[in-house]
């Protein structure tokens, strides 16, 4: 054993050296509890000057003979802080095998002893769970070892590593569970500042919608590279076409047409707006179908027709991309010129005045043209500004569906693993029943079903036989109840809002009777708002 050079040792019993040592030629070591300020506890400093440290520094010495803090952080530096030459240390022998392992350790002992002393806040014991994982150790080891759930500690593994989420909740601002699910963003100022302000009840379907627009920003920047390399500017979001022009409604000064060659080879003067789109044409004959034009219920059913005047997903063709529309928002440093529609749209007319062309039938005709021309553009215009907006609000409220489809299906999952039914939903099952005969044998039902009970066996009449044998009367109640729910969600797609199918709304006022709040979007879906005004809330 190293000798220790800066006191006499007191006593040695298995393998613990019983030391006074000056706690300036202590090394304080890395601490799970990340700030001590002293003036804070201004009776702990005084407590030690009058008494000195009363309770043993718990220390190890490493091979090169340095003795390290393991716990008594506080009480060291409040030593040093009163000029104390010799405190009680207990030194124990470093046997970590490697650096990972002496670290976990030193994590374990320090939450252990803090919790049973000024115990740590809940963003320190975070810090330090999430650090342990770090090390690689598992889950059911961290919260074996300071005693929490392992859903706790899968929290804390979020929560440890985002300084605002920790100052969140040791300020009692943020539950734990809510800071779990904003540390998620943390370096994402915008997305952090929309979960802290948004209801608490909302916080998950918000933080699904982050998500989901998360991975379309990252799906952006990577379709926007090549362009990006080429000098182009590139937006997500038209800039509005009263501030750039179009392709067609430039001319070259020469008057020809701008061709996408004459565009790269001014790129810096064009702005490249990229938005997500569908192109979906017919597999037999290969021409274009409009979204409108498919009946999306049919998605995976071949056997079923499509509504009248739709065609059936199987029959056309469905290819996802980025489509680039090129606009200019300065002509004169392009080396470019309106088109003389254009022209004419943004003088408000076609710029000759008809007592100019009177008695000159082919001017007058040319004026005329000219004047039909630009009031047809001006239209266009109005229609694609409309249409923008319009497609704009299908996508962010298909982003929210999605994302409230999510939360729903957690809540199912929850309600659903009840050993009990809900008082009501024997009256629930049989009016719905009664009123929509068919219900449980659409196609969609069992695989929500399988989703919100877990189900892994290949049969879901082989689950309910075994959980009615296993668990009773009750339990089949629920199943029961499961069956019926399972059947009304799997009605629910992404336009849903849009279209809304048989039952939707009494489904979801149920479930809002059962305790889940609906989101903005599912308010569409039983009345209580429109898609305008959901739409707007972002806006």
């Amino acid at each position: 054993m190293t000798a220790i050079q800066n006191g006499p040792v007191a006593e040695i019993i298995d393998g613990e050296m019983f030391v006074r040592l000056d706690p300036h030629a202590l090394d304080i070591g890395a601490n799970v509890r990340d700030q001590v300020d002293l003036s804070e506890t201004p009776d702990f400093v005084e407590s030690i000057r009058d008494h000195g440290v009363l309770e043993a520094i718990s220390a190890v010495q490493l091979a090169d003979g340095q003795i390290v803090v393991r716990d008594g952080q506080r009480r060291t530096l409040a030593a040093r802080e009163t000029g104390a030459t010799s405190i009680p240390v207990i030194v124990r022998l470093d046997t970590a095998t490697d650096e990972r392992a002496r670290n976990a350790e030193r994590l374990i002992a320090q939450m252990e002893a803090n919790d049973q002393r000024l115990a740590l806040t809940p963003g320190q014991r975070a810090a330090g769970a999430a650090e342990l994982l770090d090390l690689g150790v598992s889950v059911t080891k961290v919260a074996k070892a300071i005693h929490e759930d392992k859903a706790w500690v899968e929290q804390a593994a979020k929560v440890g590593k985002s300084k605002v989420a920790r100052t969140l909740v040791d300020e009692d601002q943020l539950d734990f569970a809510s800071a779990a699910i904003l540390a998620e963003f943390d370096g994402d100022e915008e997305a952090v500042q929309r979960l802290r302000y948004c209801p608490s009840f909302r916080m998950e379907s918000t933080a699904e919608e982050l998500r989901a627009a998360r991975i379309a920003r990252e799906e952006f920047e990577d379709a926007a590279a090549p362009y990006e390399d080429k000098g182009f500017l590139v937006l997500r979001e038209h800039p509005g076409y009263g501030t750039v022009l179009a392709m067609a409604d430039l001319r070259t000064r020469d008057g020809g047409e701008v061709t996408l060659e004459n565009v790269e080879a001014n790129a810096e003067h064009w702005t490249v707006v990229l938005s997500k789109g569908q192109l979906i044409s017919d597999i037999e004959t290969g021409l274009p179908l409009h979204e409108d034009a498919i009946d999306w219920y049919t998605e995976g059913q071949a056997d079923i027709e499509a509504g009248e005047g739709l065609v059936h997903v199987n029959t056309v063709n469905i290819e996802d991309t980025w489509l680039p529309e090129y606009v200019c928002a300065d002509p004169d440093a392009a080396g470019l010129q309106l088109s003389p529609v254009m022209a004419a749209v943004r003088a408000g007319g076609p710029g000759v005045d008809a007592a100019v062309t009177e008695g000159d039938p082919r001017a007058e005709a040319e004026r005329q043209r000219l004047e039909a021309q630009a009031e047809a553009r001006r239209k266009e215009l109005e229609t694609e500004e409309r249409v923008r907006r319009e497609r704009k609000m299908v996508r962010a409220l298909n982003i929210k569906a999605e994302a409230a489809t999510v939360v729903r299906r957690k809540f199912l999952s929850g309600l659903l693993a009840a050993k009990t039914p809900p008082k009501s939903a024997a009256a629930y099952v049989a009016t719905t029943l009664a009123a929509d005969g068919h219900l449980l044998t659409e196609y969609r039902a069992d695989e929500v079903l399988k989703e919100v009970l877990a189900i892994k066996a290949l049969f879901k009449s082989d689950f309910v036989a075994d959980q009615v044998v296993k668990a009773g009367a009750s339990r089949a109640q629920v199943l029961t109840l499961a069956l019926v729910l399972a059947a009304q969600e799997s009605r629910i797609l992404k336009d849903s809002w849009r279209s809304k199918r048989r039952g939707t709304d009494a489904y979801l006022e149920y479930l809002e009777e059962q305790g889940h709040p609906l989101t903005p979007i599912e308010e569409i879906m039983v009345g209580r708002r429109t898609p305008d005004q959901v739409f707007d809330l972002d806006e």
